[in-house]
């Protein structure tokens, strides 16, 4: 039996499935160990026999995925930023208050670069040959984030539980604030205590009461 015929639905059956997932989880270990070097070693130190051999991959086959090491780097980058968006992004449960959004939304992006530490430490470093290509991903990744936070400073404007600001400064001060604790505060605090108190502390920027009792929203 051909196990890569159709089925009646039209959906390839058998081996492609596989493949993709192999392939899918293949790329996920050669970014995995490509971030653990680029986060902790110079631009130049890294090499692609190094990333191959900490991915467990052939050579040949890591140059499949990636052509260059450039393209590598900025695929690490790429894929950091990806991640982070649809975490934060799924966290926004539109029947939750928007107090309630912003301070999930928070707390999701403090756990996110808590537990992506190696990320953080990439993202804050710089290859200046790489710097217009990395600016471009960055400008994209900023864009997204601002349009998500700016529709719910927006919407909580709109319904009066915060006060009249700039949506685009607020968002990169609360993006700022997120990255630069984790970075430098040290790890004398819990993190879960860290994120709840910056995340009061934004709220309260915002001229919203962080105390405030939440509750779902149910629809009309």
């Amino acid at each position: 039996m051909d196990k890569n015929n159709t089925n009646s639905a039209g959906i390839t059956n058998g081996r492609p499935f596989h493949v993709h997932d192999e392939q899918a989880a293949k790329r996920e270990r050669i970014l995995a160990a490509a971030l653990k070097l680029f986060a902790h070693e110079p631009y130049q130190a890294v090499t692609m026999d190094r990333v191959a051999v900490a991915a467990g991959v052939a050579k040949g086959t890591l140059y499949l995925y990636f052509p260059s090491k450039d393209a590598l780097y900025l695929g690490v980058l790429s894929d950091g930023l990806d991640t982070a968006y649809r975490t934060y992004q799924a966290s926004a449960d539109p029947k939750l208050p928007v107090v309630e959004r912003m301070r999930r939304s928070i707390a999701v992006m403090v756990e996110f670069y808590d537990q992506r530490r190696d990320f953080l430490q990439f993202y804050a470093t710089e290859e200046p040959r790489l710097s217009e290509a990395r600016n471009r991903i960055i400008e994209g990744s900023r864009e997204r984030a601002f349009n998500f936070f700016a529709s719910l400073i927006e919407e909580g404007i709109r319904v009066g539980v915060f006060t009249r600001v700039d949506p685009r400064l607020a968002t990169f001060t609360i993006q700022g604030a997120i990255r630069s604790v984790l970075l430098y505060y040290g790890p004398s605090r819990p993190v879960s205590e860290i994120s709840r108190e910056l995340g009061n502390l934004m709220l309260r920027s915002l001229g919203a009461d962080p105390v405030q009792v939440s509750k779902p929203v149910h629809p009309q």
